[in-house]
């Protein structure tokens, strides 16, 4: 009997990259602190997603003023704060919203300033990871189970429980602090992040210039291979749509010519980055880290 927790942690796997195949998971099964199922159980799970995942509405991309959230004068702040802080922090290609993450973001911006870049940091972490739980709970056919993050935010807004040390919530918080202080450390060095809830432990010693310079290359690696992924996951998405309304004529469908344009440029601009020499050695610090095969194949 296969356990509830195993078919949670497959479907969490899956979700991360729903390009991956029921071998990939296998193997990533195998390094958790679980016993794995067969690979035909895993294939099996991963098959039933991919059926759920072709039947509901693929994703959408938050658009600046496109969408009627601009109309409430009590929303906009919000919006156009996430909008330029991913801006600000992930650069040119930063990867932008979806809809899902922008509902979130809105149920929980009253426990965040928005003047501070930090707090805009922390909203979107969370509103990501609660669109994510979402996801995961209708593809699994399971209950939306948001407790782990709830007391990370009810922590991070200063409310103590008497009896509770909050481990997950402060694991939470340290781990979306640390994916900060890597891509924008200066946000964590001035008077305005010491606040309650969120300050940055001691026990993390600045980086010179040289190892802030590599781990932005090798973040910048990781986008770009999640943008990739992204790209073939609603790729794999559309075709399925597309097939399932009777239009057999996929090759030549202005839909498939839409994702191949938008997986040319993210090669192409990869091909750039591994042209320089810190990008090349950035890349090659990148594959050794990644226990799948990755999606952007250098020499």
């Amino acid at each position: 009997m296969i356990s509830a927790k195993i078919r949670q942690k497959i479907a969490e796997l899956w979700c991360e990259d729903m390009t991956r195949g029921g071998k990939a998971i296998h193997l990533l099964l195998e390094q958790q602190p679980v016993k794995p199922p067969s690979i035909r159980f895993v294939q099996d799970e991963v098959s039933k997603l991919n059926q759920r995942a072709t039947e509901l509405e693929p994703r959408t991309e938050l658009k600046l003023w496109q969408h009627e959230w601009y109309e409430d004068p009590e929303k906009v702040p919000v919006l156009l704060a996430l909008h330029y802080m991913r801006a600000e922090v992930e650069g040119h290609n930063f990867a932008g919203m979806y809809v899902e993450e922008a509902r979130w973001a809105l149920k929980i911006s009253k426990f965040f300033d928005v003047s501070s870049p930090v707090h805009v940091y922390l909203l979107f972490k969370f509103a990501a990871n609660y669109a994510n739980l979402e996801l995961l709970s209708i593809l699994s056919d399971s209950t939306l189970d948001t407790h782990e993050l709830d007391t990370a935010l009810l922590e991070f807004s200063g409310v103590m429980f008497e009896g509770n040390s909050h481990t997950t919530g402060h694991r939470l918080l340290k781990d979306f602090l640390t994916d900060l202080k890597r891509v924008r450390p200066e946000y964590l060095e001035d008077s305005n992040a010491e606040e309650p809830g969120i300050r940055f432990s001691e026990e993390h010693p600045k980086s010179d210039g040289h190892t802030n310079n590599l781990e932005t290359q090798i973040d910048q690696w990781k986008q770009l291979e999640w943008e990739l992924a992204r790209a073939e996951r609603e790729r794999f998405i559309a075709e399925g749509r597309f097939q399932a309304s009777e239009n057999t004529n996929w090759e030549r469908s202005a839909d498939k010519t839409y994702f191949e344009n938008q997986e040319n440029d993210i090669r192409s601009r990869a091909a750039g980055l591994y042209e320089t020499p810190e990008g090349k050695v950035a890349y090659e610090l990148f594959a050794r880290s990644i226990s799948v095969k990755i999606r952007l194949q250098f020499p």
